[in-house]
């Protein structure tokens, strides 16, 4: 039989496996919003390349460690993930 405290833990479990995915989805679809405003020059591609690639890397970077290495991890995601994405960008 369930009781109140089982279904409590049961909501907090799916909570936390369901809450980086929906995170990371939420990420993409901003990053793919922004990227659809933009105009075609030299400068917004790699603009919207760094948008892009640094949501994504923070996205990425959230699945990483805990607490303040899940920072970290955040942080250094999205400082790569901008540098990468305005490099692929340029090309």
């Amino acid at each position: 039989m369930r009781t109140a405290n089982s279904s409590v833990k049961m909501e907090t479990i799916m909570t936390q496996i369901f809450r980086k995915p929906l995170i990371i989805a939420c990420a993409l679809l901003f990053a793919g919003a922004l990227a659809a405003g933009c105009s075609n020059s030299k400068e917004d591609k790699k603009l919207r390349g760094q948008v892009i690639g640094g949501v994504t890397g923070a996205a990425v970077g959230s699945l990483f460690g805990s607490g303040s290495g899940q920072v970290v991890a955040v942080g250094a995601g999205a400082v790569l993930g901008t540098i990468v994405g305005g490099k692929v960008a340029e090309d």
